[in-house]
């Protein structure tokens, strides 16, 4: 099966090296220098009073808009676990949590669980409060690993854990922050299959699979700090939270066979 590595797929995109050609931008926020000039001239010259174009005038109220709105600072509990990935907080809740969030946090999840119910919310799914870089997880029986990840098992699996160098094969269902299906395994009749250990999968995705056993059905939410490369080259944007729900269904060894001056990789 090949394998191609697009947006919401559990796949790493591959990089790319291309650069922007003739990447040009028009700087609205520096200084321009002004050509010298001599006492005279300086001395006639009468000050000019400076007029903020129509754009800065709708920048600084849209920035005065989302000063205001800035809610109060995240509620914590003895349940919450927070993560912090350099720019915001990933705190994980249980679903009674919400009854101490502030007027604003209910209204955001309020909103998210709208959404979610009109893209055919599938049971157990967790809600997301976002604020700034900041995220509030909501969901009852959610895991977190060490390495930041969430998670939450349906069904354990029997057998070893696959290790790296080993083929993997497994369905996935991939949603947004929204519970919007955006990629999935079954609508192309078949499972997916790679080999662990070839930084393949997205890391957070790879780190889940990585703990589970075949037959195992396991939901996994990753974080951005676990997720894949971002940036124009990847088409990913920042600070998005994806979930998989993952079904394991097989785990092969792979061996390579050679034959005079050819070799190849067989897994069974």
């Amino acid at each position: 099966m090949q394998l191609s590595a697009l947006v919401s797929r559990p796949f790493r995109p591959a990089a790319t090296a291309r650069g922007r050609a003739g990447d040009t931008r028009r700087c609205t926020t520096c200084q321009h220098v002004q050509p010298q000039q001599d006492d005279h001239h300086a001395a006639q010259q009468q000050p000019i009073a400076v007029i903020p174009s129509r754009r800065q005038l709708l920048a600084g109220a849209a920035a005065a808009v989302v000063g205001t709105a800035l809610p109060a600072a995240l509620p914590r509990s003895a349940a919450a676990e927070g993560v912090l990935d350099g720019q915001g907080e990933t705190v994980l809740l249980p679903l009674s949590a919400a009854d101490t969030f502030t007027a604003n946090q209910k209204q955001i999840l309020a909103y998210n669980r709208r959404t979610q119910r009109q893209n055919g919310v599938p049971p157990d799914f967790p809600a997301f409060v976002r604020e700034g870089y900041n995220m509030i997880v909501l969901g009852d029986g959610y895991q977190r690993s060490p390495d930041g990840l969430i998670f939450k098992d349906f069904v354990e699996g029997v057998g070893e854990l696959p290790q790296d160098g080993q083929q993997i094969v497994f369905d996935y269902t991939a949603y947004n922050e929204s519970a919007s299906s955006i990629d999935s395994s079954y609508r192309k009749g078949q499972p997916a299959q790679t080999q662990l250990g070839i930084q393949g999968l997205i890391p957070g995705f790879e780190l889940g699979i990585k703990s589970m056993k075949p037959g195992g059905k396991r939901r996994i939410v990753v974080p951005p700090e676990l997720g894949p490369p971002v940036g124009p080259a990847t088409f990913f944007s920042a600070k998005q939270y994806e979930v998989f729900d993952v079904e394991l269904r097989a785990v092969k060894t792979c061996r390579r066979e050679s034959m005079g001056m050819f070799s190849s990789v067989k897994c069974e």
